[in-house]
């Protein structure tokens, strides 16, 4: 059937043969093993993109979150001591007003006890007047008689 000098050509030919397939596929493996290598990478340096986007969107959402938090807070702050001023100065003007009030009436009772003292006054003065005038009546009529009695002589 074979030959001897055919069989050991043809596995000469097939090992050749083979040979050659695997240096080919040798060749194609390392290639789909750079290509892979170079997709591997391409994918990594894409997600380290993304997660470094990710990051900075995270800590720019913070920021933000915190600016937002520190301004409520401030106007919270704000409002808060806008109303305790509030009630200082509602408290202030009631201190004033009654103070205010208070010293009306003492203004008032000062008034009044000026306008009795002076009316005290008048009427001493008048009864003083009157006493005068009378005592001089008195006196001018003691004396008239006098001077009557003693021109009589």
């Amino acid at each position: 059937m074979f030959s001897a000098g055919g069989l050991g050509g043809a596995l000469k030919g097939l090992g050749s043969k083979a040979e050659q397939l695997l240096e080919k596929k040798k060749h194609e493996v390392e290639e789909i093993g750079v290509q892979k290598k170079q997709a591997a990478a391409a994918l990594l340096e894409e997600q380290a993109k993304k997660t470094g986007d990710l990051l900075w969107q995270t800590k720019s959402d913070l920021e933000q979150a915190a600016v937002g938090t520190a301004k409520d807070a401030k106007h919270t702050a704000i409002d808060a001591f806008d109303e305790e001023f509030s009630k200082a100065e509602k408290a202030v003007d009631s201190t004033l007003q009654t103070a205010s009030s208070t010293v009306d009436t003492k203004l008032k009772e000062a008034d009044q006890f000026l306008d009795e003292k002076r009316d005290q006054v008048h009427k001493v003065a008048q009864d003083a007047t009157t006493k005068v005038s009378q005592t001089k009546e008195d006196a001018t009529g003691a004396l008239l008689g006098k001077a009557k009695g003693v021109l009589n002589f």
